[in-house]
């Protein structure tokens, strides 16, 4: 089906006409496509179809002519692309299924390709554009609204033409620029593009007098109708024809053959396995070309001669790559301006000028592999942190060779060979010792060789060093190296020569440092953190944060610190350097770090407190209350501005440095106050990496029952939130006895709250209830009214799915009511949705979408994606009840699922999305979604679930009664056997029943 708007208006189906009922359905079908899949209002429409004189009966007659559109597009096989939306309609025809949008985008591609000086594929879109017009636009329909698009899209489509002109001169084809031109100025002699085209294209074929009479009657059609002469660019053509001195449109430049490659190394050695892989893998390539482009990425640890592996072989390989080299260190570069600036020199590098640089990085990825293509070059990209970095300086000609270099693995990179540099055994160092300093020398002291090339670890970087110092001293024996690489105290002194003299170049700088820098560098040294902000310098020093700022930048202006990026609020992020790093934390190991720490993590757990009361509580029991150390008012202003994205920012760094507070042996009792604020914020953003990592501190940190027990009471909490039911009832056990052993009230109610919802999540309703009456009863007393309403929420849901509906409203409206009187958002807008669940259930579904409306803005109000992602499946299953379009509420559903990876959630709406098919005859796609469903429940091993899943697909599979009752009859049984409202039902019903009620 294709709705086309480029010639008399039409509907086509199979290359065939389609009847649209009259000329007021065209224009109303005209009207929809100037906003295609966008709501255009009855009001709108009325306007469009008669201008500024309506009838009085103008709204009736628009469902009139939409009814007539609709059997339409019924007739060519899509009844459901005009959908009904207040307060209007909305046409969700697909760009590639009209002309309207299939022209504007070969009109966009082919001005950027011809920008681009690709004319060929240029001319190709431009000629496709053309090849869509059918007439004069909108043929056939008599508004105002058509007669100012017509006119739009006619100056369009002679833009094309003028742009096709351009494109067939550049190639050289005058004769056909010439021709073309000469009927868009005869049929539009205003327009000066076509003319100085046409003038071009007439001059370039040795037709200078020609050119010159164009130009001459343009310039009277000018003076004669609108006063005026022609242009400074169509006077300055003129002028260049007149003397001879007209340039060509476009000169042709050789190709540059690039040469990035740094030198190479002259005593390589000790990676013949992976060398001979590399120069293999590209000889396969060459000799058996694919369709993808050979890629390898050498990994290792620092000073593993990952850099120098990469250059040796592609200048051993340069030979069979005669397009040439290129070369990007991105060592430390923000990865988008990194990204951008190797692209910069790239193209510089294939003969793009500056002036014809691309703005965007998408368009110089375009042109740079436009620049390849076809051609055979080896790209090397070194010091890769991470794929992100990589995947858009990759081109895509099979013919190239791509060597990229990293201290990771890069296991995301699709299709990439992995090479991973490990240390150098003992003999091969020994072997790079002897090609650096000379076999006679090394062979003459073996036992002196391999006590160096142990003392080396393996580590390249360090045997260079080592063979640099025995070239630098001549006279020295071996041995004597050897005997001062033994002395630890030195080791790192010795392992430094000329410009590998890294510590002694880095002590260079550190001498440079004031006793604040200096404490300062210890200190943030010794934390290890990935990356940080200034203001951590503030409590580790005691000091504002503007002079902590002053200090770390210094740091920076010494080379000590490296700038990694820009974080989301928009503040600067650092990092040490592996080697320095090393460094700072030797030449600190003295320093007293106890109380530097304990004012750090003091200041974190205040931040994170200050964050976390803004954002929704997710995790039950204690939030303690921190110190009431004063906190800088400016760090807490940024945290309050915006709590989600200063956890984002600071999740790496604080997770660290508990780990790291923890291998130290500082403030046992402070690490657990701020695992225990962190598992809520964690637990929105299904943070579960971050969370983990804590809880694996805090676990191994704890020392008393009361301890244990709050660790794994979140434990039980993390592998809930990932769907994890058997490890959960695991740690919210192992709490239980924990807590009980303390006396621990709260701590006890939180896992028997616990234990009661993973029981009641696999239908196991009696040893839930027991659990949830157990955990109020023991929230109440301790006085925590959060854990009491979970209890109220779960003993709700139960009673609920036991069709004990008066019961379940009740526990659900105690619930909201605790909620509120707490100011728990979240947890209002969770009960909220559950109460719409009991009035669904009777049948209630007017009163089950309005619940479920109001818990969806209460949960968005929260900060909770996810629960209003709940709160809208939920809604979509009132309004499926009702007969309503439900498709956009659950793709959004789905797609938040996804995102949070909510195994529960994506099982939850790819079942409702097969219930919406089912309810709307397509039992195809029904049984299509509701096996991948049960699937999913299967997996999770929630029996409830998979019952209610197969009562949905025995419905779908009526046309096969054996089927259906095997499906019927295992739904029964399961239902059976959980204790489930539903099993009456399936017991009195069938499958053709249920799908009637459907």
């Amino acid at each position: 089906m294709r709705v086309l708007m480029l010639g008399p208006v039409e509907l086509r189906a199979g290359g065939k006409p389609v009847p649209l009922g009259g000329a007021k359905p065209r224009t109303l079908l005209a009207a929809l496509m100037t906003n295609p899949r966008a709501v255009v209002s009855i009001d709108q429409l009325i306007s469009s179809i008669w201008d500024e004189t309506p009838p009085r009966s103008a709204t009736a007659l628009v469902h009139t002519y939409v009814s007539a559109l609709r059997r339409a597009f019924t007739t060519a096989g899509n009844g459901s692309v005009l959908v009904t939306q207040p307060p209007g309609y909305r046409l969700d025809i697909a760009p590639e299924d009209n002309d309207l949008e299939a022209f504007a985008q070969l009109l966009s591609a082919g001005r950027r390709l011809e920008r681009d000086g690709d004319y060929a594929e240029a001319a190709t879109r431009y000629e496709q554009a053309l090849e869509l017009w059918r007439g004069s636009a909108l043929g056939g329909v008599d508004a105002d609204f058509a007669r100012n698009r017509a006119v739009a899209l006619e100056e369009d489509r002679l833009t094309v033409e003028e742009g096709l002109a351009r494109c067939e001169l550049a190639q050289h084809r005058t004769a056909e620029a010439a021709a073309r031109m000469a009927k868009v100025t005869a049929a539009h002699p205003l327009r000066e593009e076509a003319r100085g085209v046409l003038m071009r294209a007439l001059y370039e074929s040795g037709r200078q007098a020609d050119a010159l009479a164009v130009y001459r009657e343009g310039r009277k059609h000018l003076l004669d109708e609108l006063g005026v002469e022609p242009g400074e660019k169509l006077q300055q053509l003129h002028n260049d024809v007149l003397t001879g001195t007209l340039d060509p449109l476009v000169t042709e430049t050789a190709y540059t053959t690039p040469r990035h490659l740094p030198p190479d190394i002259g005593d390589f050695t000790g990676r013949d396995e992976q060398l001979d892989f590399l120069v293999g893998l590209a000889e396969q390539a060459i000799a058996k070309p694919r369709t993808a482009t050979p890629t390898v990425v050498v990994s290792g640890f620092g000073g593993a001669g990952k850099s120098a592996l990469a250059v040796h072989t592609a200048h051993l390989l340069a030979g069979k790559y005669a397009d040439g080299q290129l070369f990007a260190d991105l060592r430390g570069a923000d990865p988008e301006l990194g990204v951008r600036d190797a692209l910069r020199r790239f193209l510089s590098a294939l003969g793009v000028s500056g002036a014809d640089l691309p703005d965007t990085v998408d368009d110089r990825v375009e042109l740079y592999r436009r620049k390849v293509a076809g051609r055979s070059l080896i790209v090397v990209l070194d010091n890769v942190t991470g794929e992100h970095q990589v995947r858009r300086l990759l081109p895509g000609s099979p013919r190239c060779l791509v060597i990229i270099t990293s201290r990771s693995r890069l296991t995301g990179l699709e299709g990439a060979e992995v090479i991973e540099l490990d240390f150098l055994r003992t003999d091969a160092s020994v072997t790079m010792l002897s090609t650096i300093v000379g076999a006679p020398r090394i062979n003459a002291e073996p036992e002196a060789a391999a006590t160096i090339a142990r003392l080396c670890g393996g580590i390249p970087l360090a045997i260079r060093a080592a063979a640099a110092k025995l070239r630098a001293r001549p006279h020295w024996p071996v041995r004597a190296l050897a005997g001062r690489l033994s002395d630890e105290r030195r080791r790192l002194d010795e392992l430094a020569v000329g410009d590998l003299a890294i510590r002694s170049s880095l002590q260079l700088n550190y001498a440079d440092l004031g006793p604040d820098h200096r404490t300062a560098f210890h200190l943030l040294t010794r934390l290890d953190l990935p990356d940080f902000g200034a203001w951590l310098a503030a409590p580790l020093l005691d000091i504002t944060p503007g002079a902590a700022e002053d200090i770390v930048e210094h740091l920076v202006d010494l080379r000590l610190l490296e700038v990694v990026g820009i974080d989301s609020l928009g503040r600067v992020r650092y990092r040490f350097h592996d080697l320095i790093q090393l460094f700072g934390a030797e030449q600190g190991a003295d320093e007293p770090l106890g109380p530097a720490l304990n004012r750090l993590l003091t200041t974190w757990m205040r931040l994170v407190e200050y964050g976390a009361r803004q954002l929704p509580r997710v995790t039950l029991g204690l939030r303690p209350s921190a110190s009431q150390e004063k906190i800088d008012p400016g760090l807490r202003y940024e945290v309050e501005q915006d709590p989600t994205e200063w956890l984002k920012s600071e999740t790496a760094a604080v997770v660290r440095a508990v780990e790291r507070s923890h291998e130290l042996g500082v403030d046992r009792a402070t690490i657990m106050l701020i695992v225990s604020l962190l598992a809520s914020p964690f637990a929105v953003r299904n943070e579960f990496d971050g969370w983990q990592r804590i809880l694996d501190v805090a676990l191994s940190a704890a020392q008393t029952r009361q301890e244990l027990a709050t660790v794994h009471a979140s434990l039980g909490q993390l592998r809930y939130e990932q769907d994890d039911f058997s490890s959960a009832m695991a740690h919210f056990h192992q709490a239980w006895v924990h807590a009980e052993a303390a006396e621990d009230d709260l701590t006890q109610g939180v896992a028997r709250v616990g234990m009661g919802t993973v029981h009641r999540e696999l239908g196991e309703f009696d040893p839930a209830i027991a659990h949830l009456l157990a955990g109020s009863e023991l929230a109440d007393r301790a006085g925590d009214a959060g854990v009491t309403a979970a209890a109220q929420y779960g003993l709700g849901a139960i009673k609920r799915d036991l069709g004990e509906l008066a019961s379940a409203a009740q526990s659900f409206d105690k619930c909201v009511a605790l909620y509120r009187e707490l100011g728990d958002q979240r947890g209002e807008g969770l009960a909220l949705r559950g109460v719409s669940l009991c009035h669904r259930a009777a049948g209630e579904f007017g009163k089950a979408a309005d619940q479920s409306r109001q818990a969806e803005v209460i949960l968005r109000e929260a900060g909770d994606a996810l629960g209003a992602a709940y709160a809208r499946q939920s809604l979509a299953k009132a309004l499926l009840r009702q007969r309503k379009p439900v498709t956009d509420l659950l793709d959004s559903c789905h797609q938040v699922f996804l995102a949070h990876r909510d195994r529960f959630g994506l099982a939850l709406a790819v079942r409702t999305m097969g219930e919406a098919a089912l309810a709307f005859g397509d039992h195809a796609r029904a049984r299509e979604l509701l096996t991948e469903a049960l699937e999913r429940w299967s997996e999770l091993g929630l029996p409830l679930w998979e019952a209610r899943t197969l009562r949905d697909l025995a419905a779908a599979s009526v046309a096969t009664p054996d089927v259906a009752g095997a499906h019927w009859a295992r739904a029964l049984e399961l239902m059976t056997s959980v204790g489930g409202r539903e099993a009456a039902e399936l017991r009195e019903s069938s499958p053709e029943g249920w799908l009637a009620r459907l």
